[in-house]
């Protein structure tokens, strides 16, 4: 007898602890991106720089939004608007829906190329206003939306 009742202890206590141990948590899945992708181009410190910071973070805010791709090229080598050019070139072969330039070289470099590739939107954040129709220029406060907008039309 003092068996069986100690058995039963033990389940009891068995059943307790079972109950109480914490469910399996849901397995983290992955991000399912959207086949559309808006591109910055920064100068060689790239989204950590000061003046590419602020962008890459509205960036990032509507990749989260719309579940759009965002990413990042930095010039690296000599930061001139010459050698900037050709990371706009591999942008382009990449095809990025919109290009953003950060403020700077990455600004001057879209400037310089956008008329010989008018099938590329462009975005440059603040400056002088574009001489070609396939830039275009926002404040520093419009960027997500207009990132947004184009990372939803691009589904």
């Amino acid at each position: 007898m003092a068996l069986a009742g100690g058995v039963a202890g033990l389940l009891a206590v068995a059943g307790v602890v079972w109950s109480a141990w914490p469910a399996d948590e849901a397995e983290p899945r992955p991000r399912e991106y959207a086949d559309v992708t808006a591109c910055l181009l920064t100068d060689q410190k790239g989204v950590a720089g000061a003046a590419a910071a602020p962008v890459w973070a509205s960036m990032q805010a509507a990749s989260e939004r719309t579940l759009g791709q965002v990413q990042y090229l930095a010039v690296s080598g000599e930061q001139s608007v010459a050698n900037a050019q050709t990371f706009v070139g591999t942008l382009v072969l990449g095809r990025c829906a919109v290009i953003v330039a950060a403020p700077g070289i990455a600004d001057d470099a879209v400037r310089a190329v956008a008329g010989q590739q008018v099938q590329q939107k462009f975005v440059v954040v603040g400056g002088a206003e574009p001489t070609t129709a396939n830039v275009s220029r926002v404040d520093p406060g419009q960027l997500t939306s207009v990132i947004e907008s184009v990372l939803t039309t691009k589904k």
